[in-house]
């Protein structure tokens, strides 16, 4: 039997590990282009596409007093159809997982699934950008606030269809980063009195510009270029971007008794998609450099 003093080392294997704290991986917020969207739903009965018309605009002309008017306008119109798809994850947790794991890390695993198709559901989203009609900057061009706001009146003086109402444009951080640099160019140089770069120097740039609303979506993708995509676009109801939901997010759940200790096989499914309205007229892509910032 060995002799000497006892410390904590000579008796660690009896001690009782607690997982004190847990936390989920942070992560971008996943609703960023779902709250821009147009949110429509497939109702129950109605088959399995959502299908809206949209009614051409009639044609005025002038006439004198003694004209016959007889020049019939026919009334005329097209239909947008989209036919929600499913996703899915599936997970598996042991029997002894619920039971020897710490109620701590446990509670993590809650919500893991809904994030992941949360996500999967605002990424589909950004694939919008790449099939924009027009892409405005371009590969390796450095982001500009006239790239934006050049979008933006393409899309209000539109010849074929103007947009009204909400103007937004959803873009990588990198490239909200350097239209802060060029707001704030001018530091250093001039006396900067109170205003935007005054405001964009003490609290960063956020909010409207112009008349645009300015959102950063760190889950668009920063290719090998690098370069990211994002879009200016018409917002909101009766905008650009459709999302529609066809069944609503479930549940589904089956026991695997089969397997060890047993477990349950867990499916959380949706079904949606995302449609572009008014093609070509209310929504414009953004192709920009996406290198890291360095100062």
């Amino acid at each position: 039997m060995p002799s000497g003093d006892t410390f904590l080392t000579n008796v660690e294997d009896g001690l009782n590990t607690m997982v004190a704290s847990a936390r989920q991986r942070v992560e971008f917020p996943n609703d960023v282009m779902v709250k821009l969207a147009d949110r429509q739903t497939l109702e129950k009965g109605t088959g399995t596409a959502w299908i809206e018309f949209n009614a051409e605009n009639l044609t005025a002309q002038n006439y004198n007093e003694t004209d016959e008017i007889a020049n019939a306008q026919q009334l005329s119109g097209a239909l947008l159809s989209a036919t929600p798809s499913l996703v899915a994850i599936k997970t598996f947790i042991g029997r002894r997982v619920e039971a020897r794991l710490s109620p701590v890390a446990f509670k993590t695993f809650g919500t893991l699934a809904q994030n992941a198709i949360q996500r999967l559901k605002n990424t589909d989203g950004h694939a919008i950008f790449a099939g924009a009609s027009t892409t405005l900057a371009g590969t390796g061009t450095t982001l500009g606030f006239g790239h934006i706001l050049a979008g933006a009146r393409r899309i209000t003086s539109d010849a074929t269809e103007p947009g009204v109402g909400t103007l937004a444009a959803v873009l990588h951080g990198y490239g909200v980063h350097d239209i802060q640099t060029e707001i704030l160019a001018g530091i250093g140089t001039y006396p900067i009195p109170d205003g935007l770069t005054a405001e964009v120097a003490r609290k960063g740039f956020r909010g409207m510009l112009g008349d645009v609303n300015i959102l950063e979506d760190g889950l668009i993708v920063v290719d090998a270029t690098p370069d990211a995509r994002g879009g200016v676009f018409l917002a909101g109801k009766g905008g650009a971007l459709v999302i529609v939901q066809g069944l609503s997010p479930w549940k589904e759940s089956q026991p695997r008794p089969g397997t060890g200790y047993g477990g349950v096989d867990v499916w959380l499914k949706d079904e949606y998609i995302w449609v572009e309205r008014s093609a070509g007229n209310w929504l414009y892509g953004i192709l920009h450099d996406a290198t890291a910032p360095t100062s």
